[in-house]
């Protein structure tokens, strides 16, 4: 990325890539990275670590980590990266946002709903228009657009390694497991069912999901349940036994024992202290 082109410490810049194309070196940047996978299929490598990415998957890498990328598959890939550089973003919005200034801090991967997709198109086709025709008002504007993107990202995305403490590869299975896991989290999912939904036995698929991401399936699953809770607490005013059934609790006892075990608080406590 040209430093003529990043000197507001904002940037968007989108390519094609054919499938066989490797960066065949690591790197970094002063700046974070959001790099978004319109089409295709690639491997993200942060700090020796891979990461499988499919369209529509978002991963952010925090300034000064090192990455490379390398593309698969058959068909054309399409990637937009975006530079953001925190120290840029207004000091009042970070202090109303600690967790965005977390998220940007944190290199890792974000699984997107098609809904929410759509929304980031529409983000992303205004910041390229600001970046292909600046005006005096460019520069506002693109500021403007990048903290849209971020609350966008913030509310609606599943964080689905925020949480994982292994320092073990990610097998493509189990991979395919968690980002089944982040879009189908409102669902009633057994362990069981996601075994047999990739092939595997369960036993093993236990041991195997507990080995490479140092959580078992139902931690995993409660992770991001409570985490979508959070959110729904915050920005809608929906009740709490309806947000337990929308983020796939059975029982809305269950989800506030649960809320409490993670946050030390009820739902009702955190939506008051925190709204």
């Amino acid at each position: 990325m040209r430093t003529e082109e990043y000197n507001n410490g904002f940037y968007i810049e989108q390519k094609i890539r054919i499938p066989s194309f490797v960066m065949n070196y690591e790197h970094d940047h002063n700046y974070c990275e959001i790099f978004y996978l319109r089409r295709g299929m690639c491997t993200y490598t942060v700090n020796k670590k891979k990461c499988h990415l499919n369209a529509g998957d978002i991963f952010i890498v925090k300034t000064g980590e090192s990455h490379s990328t390398c593309y698969e598959g058959i068909e054309e890939c399409e990637r937009v990266v975006i530079a953001c550089d925190p120290k840029h973003l207004p000091e009042d919005f970070l202090k109303k946002y600690p967790e965005i200034e977390h998220t940007l801090s944190t290199s890792g991967k974000v699984v997107l709903s098609d809904s929410v997709r759509e929304k980031l198109e529409d983000i992303f086709s205004d910041m390229m228009l600001e970046s292909s025709m600046p005006d005096n008002y460019s520069y506002d504007m693109m500021l403007v657009l990048v903290i849209k993107l971020l609350l966008t990202i913030q509310r609606n995305g599943i964080f689905v390694y925020e949480q994982l403490s292994s320092s073990n590869e990610i097998s493509p299975d189990i991979e395919q497991a968690i980002n089944f896991i982040a879009l189908n989290y409102s669902m009633q999912l057994t362990l069981d069912e996601i075994s047999e939904k990739f092939n595997l036995c369960p036993s093993y698929f236990s041991k195997k999901f507990k080995s490479e991401t140092g959580m078992n399936f139902k931690e995993y699953l409660n992770y991001i349940r409570l985490r979508q809770a959070t959110q729904m607490l915050l920005t809608t005013d929906d009740s709490v036994t309806k947000i337990a059934m929308n983020c796939g609790f059975n029982s809305s006892n269950y989800f506030k024992d649960c809320f409490h075990k993670k946050f030390g608080v009820s739902p009702r406590q955190f939506r008051n202290t925190r709204r």
